[in-house]
């Protein structure tokens, strides 16, 4: 009886949290636009994370933002994703730690096909994860956790504004 209302009072504050970062996701894009949401609308981005709660948060906050996403809750499954995508996205995000591959592991497989080569990444990692970034030479862009969902938006609008042709 107790571990059921343990479990019920989780998955309210899971419900809860995804509420508030939908709520806050929204008000950034009033607070903050940093790029017009029609020109958000033409980028699809990709995110892969095996947690679901993070992977449908974030799915949220870009999706509000204007962005539109794909996801993926695997290494493998993001991978998958990116070499048959019938369309090139602007981004795509991932946690550099997840179950069956990590993000370095990704990021070499992505930039070894012609296909996917080139396309930025915003890997999302803690502080203790940046050491493994010297290891690449590659243009990565990295978000240590904590962070504001606004950075994750700004990074993503720099990444559309350097990507207009001049």
């Amino acid at each position: 009886n107790f571990s059921r209302r343990l479990g019920l009072r989780c998955a309210f504050l899971a419900a809860l949290l995804k509420i508030c970062i939908k709520l806050m996701g929204k008000l950034m894009v009033l607070l903050e636009p940093h790029l017009p949401m029609q020109t958000r609308a033409e980028h699809l981005v990709f995110l892969f994370d095996d947690d679901a709660g993070v992977r449908d948060s974030l799915e949220a906050l870009l999706s509000t933002a204007g962005y539109r996403v794909a996801t993926a809750a695997s290494g493998v499954g993001g991978v998958s994703l990116a070499w048959s995508a019938g369309e090139r996205p602007l981004a795509i995000v991932l946690d550099v730690m997840m179950a069956d591959m990590d993000g370095f592991e990704i990021a070499r497989k992505l930039y070894a096909n012609v296909n996917t080569k080139g396309i930025p990444l915003v890997m999302i990692t803690t502080p203790s994860g940046l050491k493994d970034r010297r290891k690449h030479r590659r243009h990565l862009n990295f978000l240590t956790k904590p962070y504001r969902p606004s950075q994750l938006v700004e990074m993503l609008d720099r990444i559309a504004s350097e990507a207009q042709p001049s």
